[in-house]
């Protein structure tokens, strides 16, 4: 080989060994971050993550959920119906680890790493057609600001279905974008795009509203493989059929519609029944057409749209939910507003398709949180992650090369920026592993595991055990926690008392799950398990009381 060719050979070899370790360095960031405390940090399973645990257990023992549904589609749970693939993404976590709650977290915190794997790769299809130095900065820039992420590393650290579903949302597109140069990714675009539909209820409706923008765009390429292309879609579209027609069903995906949505929001259609009253009262036509019901809904869909966009929900507090966000922070970091703003204005001026396609997939992505209730809602509208980073990566960059023109000045402003990141990084970090957990503790029903624990170690002593609905869901932690044989309690749960199953009652033998009355004060040789507000001081027997991190009581159990 001629010394110009090796040597040519040689410093492409060494540029991508660089870039490999520095990929390797953010991948193990990200690992870092995601699996420390995992187990402890949040500080307890809620009810949704208890749930998915104890499911995925039976479907390991049984193949069956918790009411002995075989391998369901859509796990009924409290009756909100969770979509299946992050169950039985935890089937192998539970077989491995046991049942606890490191393996029901062990599935969001892998798919969050692979996540950041997967934007790196995005990202470099995205601007495949920029220079090359700038295209591999940007893209490690959109890994690492993932990696970091308050938003992302929120629900990667804890059973939130949305984390897997825009994981596997950006490698579908990801494939599809490789599909367009040869066949065989179209095979993984279809297996990752069912698999985003199938793990959470925003990718029901952003999917098919991105792909049908994605062939609008790209038309032209589809169309020259539109055998493998039409392939995919008939796959698609098929094995789509089960989550689209539970829609119209009162179970599936159509119950949770009804729970969420504002078009079931009986407050609306009140005020749309008095609003129009009133307009025919004073014959306005116009007033009686824009209050009907179905007319009403419409502010209430571009206010919840918009609420995504909010400052203070993005760089300050974050929504309304404790869990979805770290203590005193918002979704982002606020030093990542102006690289953000820079980015866009950048991309903006870019007319290629394929950044059209980044933005079409971020302001499509409040679309299902703004149809909803409680807007802002950062893990409806979690299709937004990806983009935010990627305009992040984009403006940091751009800004980086013109400072670095610019000698003093631009190094005086560089050394800013750099303090500015430490410091919100040092913040957030503290925020999140130490403060979040005491303050935000009560939120993720601690106290809990503590309570049915003690009432298992006790329970021989007592012909009833009754535990408050208080804190919502009792019965899941009773099942999970003592590892209740599953063929066992689909064979021996009662719900006798109403003839369905009842949201606020389960009785399991000698346990009854049900709001605390004076009633309950009655009963004999019976351990009562209330929050302080249900068992005035000196009722029976104080046994044990169980406190909330910050210090509030959590539970009083007292033996009647």
């Amino acid at each position: 080989m001629e010394p110009k060719l090796l040597e040519l050979s040689m410093s492409s070899l060494i540029k991508k060994n660089i870039r490999f370790l520095i990929l390797c360095f953010i991948v193990l960031l990200a690992i870092g971050l995601r699996f420390y405390q995992l187990g402890n940090n949040p500080p307890s399973l809620d009810w949704d993550e208890a749930s998915i645990g104890y499911n995925a257990y039976s479907i390991l023992k049984t193949g069956k959920d918790e009411y002995g549904n075989s391998f369901p589609f859509a796990f009924r749970s409290f009756d909100d119906y969770k979509p299946p693939v992050y169950v039985y993404l935890t089937v192998p976590s539970v077989a491995i680890f046991g049942l606890n709650e490191f393996a029901v977290r062990f599935p969001a915190a892998i798919i969050g790493v692979l996540a950041v794997v997967a934007v790196y790769f995005f990202t470099l299809e995205i601007f495949n057609k920029w220079d090359s130095k700038k295209r591999q900065l940007i893209a490690f820039a959109a890994a690492f600001f993932l990696t970091i992420s308050p938003w992302h590393l929120q629900f990667s650290r804890a059973a939130f279905e949305g984390n897997i579903g825009i994981c596997f949302l950006v490698f579908a597109i990801l494939f599809l974008f490789k599909g367009m140069k040869k066949n065989i990714y179209f095979v993984f675009f279809t297996i990752f795009f069912l698999l985003s539909l199938y793990s959470y209820h925003s990718f029901r409706l952003i999917n098919p509203l991105l792909l049908i923008a994605l062939c609008t765009l790209f038309y032209k390429e589809f169309w020259k493989r539109k055998i493998v292309m039409g392939l995919s879609f008939f796959v698609i579209t098929l094995l789509s059929l089960p989550v689209y027609a539970s829609f119209i069903h009162s179970s599936g995906t159509g119950a949770r519609l009804s729970m969420v949505t504002i078009f079931s929001d009986p407050e609306l259609r009140k005020l749309s029944a008095e609003k129009v009253a009133v307009a025919k009262s004073n014959n306005n036509i116009f007033n009686e057409i824009i209050y009907n019901r179905r007319f009403i809904f419409i502010p209430s869909v571009i206010k919840g749209y918009f609420d995504h966009f909010n400052f203070d929900f993005l760089f300050l507090h974050g929504d309304g939910g404790v869990q979805h966000h770290a203590y005193n922070m918002g979704m982002l970091y606020l030093w990542e507003f102006p690289f953000i703003l820079i980015g866009l204005i950048y991309l903006f001026r870019k007319r290629d398709k394929r950044i059209l396609a980044l933005l079409i997939l971020f302001f499509l992505a409040p679309f299902p949180s703004a149809i909803t209730t409680g807007t802002p809602h950062p893990v409806r509208a979690i299709a937004m992650i990806p983009a935010f980073q990627i305009f992040t990566a984009v403006g940091f960059v751009v800004t980086f090369l013109f400072l670095l023109k610019k000698q003093k000045l631009g190094k005086l402003v560089l050394a800013g920026i750099v303090i500015l990141f430490i410091a919100n990084l040092q913040y957030y970090f503290n925020s999140y592993y130490v403060l979040t957990p005491i303050k935000y503790g009560y939120f993720w029903q601690y106290g809990n595991k503590e309570a049915v624990l003690y009432a298992k170690e006790n329970e021989d002593k007592y012909d009833h055990i009754i535990m408050t609905y208080e804190y919502d869901q009792p019965y899941i932690y009773y099942l999970f926690y003592n590892k209740i044989d599953p063929v066992w309690y689909q064979r021996n749960w009662d719900y006798s008392r109403t003839g369905e199953i009842d949201r606020f009652y389960r009785k399991i033998e000698k346990y009854e799950f049900t709001r605390i009355t004076s009633e309950n004060f009655k009963s004999k040789n019976t351990l009562l398990i209330g929050a302080e507000s249900e068992i005035p001081a000196g009722t029976g027997e104080l046994k044990k009381e169980i406190f909330f991190p910050d210090g509030r009581l959590a539970y009083k159990i007292v033996a009647l």
